[in-house]
This record gives structure tokens, C-alpha cells and sequence, in this order.
């Protein structure tokens, strides 16, 4: 892909975008299952915050230079 700072920018956009998106669906589903607040609170972060480091991860390893 190339190190350009805008395209890298643009993959860390969509990485935060995609894992808020999991975040919150694990928050919704935890909200219906538990019918607890700060346990979809808590289910909503750890999905954020393990998606997010999954992707950056993933990206930051195909950006990488074969040499």
C-alpha cells in the first residue's frame, strides 16, 4: 500500500469505525441477554478495545515492506 501518511490515516479511521461498530453490537446483545447496564458497558469496551488492536495489528503487518 505505501507509507503515505493520508492512507494511513484512512486505515485507522476505518479500523475505529469497525471496531466501534463490534463494540456496540456486543453492547446491545449484552444489554438484552444480562439486562445490566454496566456489564453491556464493560462487554461494549473489551470488544472495542480487542477489535482495535486486532486490526491495527492486521494492518500494521500488510503494510509492511517485504524486505
Amino acid at each position: 500500500m505505501g507509507n503515505n501518511v493520508a492512507v494511513r490515516v484512512l486505515l485507522l479511521i476505518v479500523a475505529i469505525l469497525a471496531a466501534s461498530l463490534i463494540g456496540v453490537v456486543a453492547s446491545w446483545v449484552t444489554s438484552k441477554i444480562e439486562q445490566s447496564t454496566g456489564k453491556a458497558l464493560l462487554a461494549g469496551g473489551t470488544a472495542f478495545g480487542g477489535t482495535l488492536a486486532l486490526l491495527i495489528a492486521t494492518i500494521n503487518f500488510l503494510t509492511q515492506g517485504a524486505g
